[in-house]
């Protein structure tokens, strides 16, 4: 099992990365230092609550985010948040109803499953 330190290593590196930001964008969005980033995402550097907490501000996703080591581990509202995070009203009504219809067909073959019995 990874150390805290080196998981949220991983992932401020993933997100940023992810958000097309270097780690200078990213200090200054979190105004923070460049050295503290380039330290937190070495793994050799822990962060205040507050700092922590201006890291997803400026990554723009859920604090948890930072402190899981697996996404399958990561609670499934945590998941969808981060699926339907950024995303047009729009889309995300899509996504929520194509969700609910997918869980509404697993419901409908569980039950003609049973009554097959």
């Amino acid at each position: 099992m990874k150390d805290n330190e080196y998981v949220i290593a991983d992932n401020v590196r993933f997100y940023r990365k992810k958000a097309n930001l270097t780690q200078a964008q990213l200090a200054e969005r979190a105004e923070l230092s460049l050295d503290s980033i380039k330290r937190v995402e070495a793994g050799k550097r822990t962060m205040s609550l507050e700092n922590f907490l201006r890291l997803s501000n400026a990554l723009g996703i859920p604090l948890t985010f930072l402190l899981y080591g697996q996404k399958d581990r990561m609670p499934d509202e945590e998941r969808i948040r981060g699926i339907l995070e950024g995303r047009s009203d729009g889309q995300k009504e899509y996504l929520l109803h194509m969700l609910q219809e997918m869980a509404d067909g697993m419901d409908r073959l569980v039950v003609a499953h049973i009554s097959r019995k």
